[in-house]
């Protein structure tokens, strides 16, 4: 983003998903990638940009349960959870319930337990040293349990801010789909940059990638909608914001005049 004329205008702040979630819902930020529970949870706030998103088809590699025990002898015990994902720990209490049908108590992360909730970087790092254990990775489970895609993130913007910035917005989504095409077109040096900031070897990054999903389809919408109804929200509870595909092509001048 920085490097089109758009991101003179546009200030990137990093953080985690929590802190992300946060900053936008308090109009810290005008538009974010956030989680997807954060989105439901400000529909009445926020739009979601649509066709884009951060999900799965199955395994994701990214979000596990680490445990020392079969996920079935968890009953009554236990479970340690990151603060920095609010979508995945929704989602583990849905499939504890739902799916593997235990109960147990979710505990703070620096919290001693017999399983533990891991994302990002330690998530994929545990799979990648063949630490001892049970991994259940909670893509493949969500899949197991609904035979559906599932959607960690989504980009959303302040609805005041659509109201007043139309033509910003227009170029600055045309600006994230054109920079998805082009991490794409480019994955050896997304991987090589990746590599170098978190550790993980490229053949790790490349195969966890490779199961990266950022097309908000039909699969990841009804993905979506099914887990919306699990949380208790109804169906198609998220406005979105979008343009047809075809006509993104059209938006390209608009973005270099900004």
């Amino acid at each position: 983003m920085v490097h089109s004329p758009l991101g003179k205008l546009v200030k990137v702040y990093r953080g985690t998903p929590t802190t992300l979630n946060r900053l936008l819902a308090e109009g810290k930020l005008d538009v974010s990638a956030v989680s997807s529970v954060a989105a439901i949870e400000h529909a009445e706030e926020w739009v979601v940009l649509d066709h884009l998103c951060i999900g799965c088809r199955g395994e994701v590699g990214s979000v596990i349960l680490h445990s020392d025990r079969p996920v079935e002898e968890l009953n009554g015990r236990s479970i340690a959870v990151t603060a920095a994902s609010a979508t995945a720990a929704r989602l583990l209490e849905v499939l504890l319930a739902r799916h593997w049908k235990v109960k147990v108590d979710l505990v703070a992360q620096d919290r001693l337990a017999p399983a533990r909730l891991l994302i990002g970087d330690t998530a994929l790092r545990t799979a990648q040293c063949g630490t001892a254990g049970f991994i259940y990775d909670l893509g493949l489970a969500w899949r197991d349990f609904t035979g559906q895609d599932f959607v960690f993130g989504l980009w959303c913007v302040r609805r005041e801010f659509v109201e007043r910035y139309p033509q910003e917005i227009r170029a600055l989504y045309h600006l994230l789909q054109t920079s998805h095409a082009m991490g794409r077109a480019h994955l050896e040096g997304v991987i090589a940059e990746a590599s170098h900031i978190t550790g993980l070897d490229g053949p790790t990054l490349n195969t966890y990638f490779e199961k990266l999903v950022y097309d908000l389809d039909s699969g990841m919408w009804e993905g979506l909608n099914i887990f919306m109804s699990l949380l208790g929200y109804g169906r198609d509870r998220l406005q979105t914001y979008g343009i047809p595909k075809d006509q993104l092509s059209g938006l390209k001048e608009m973005t270099a005049r900004l």
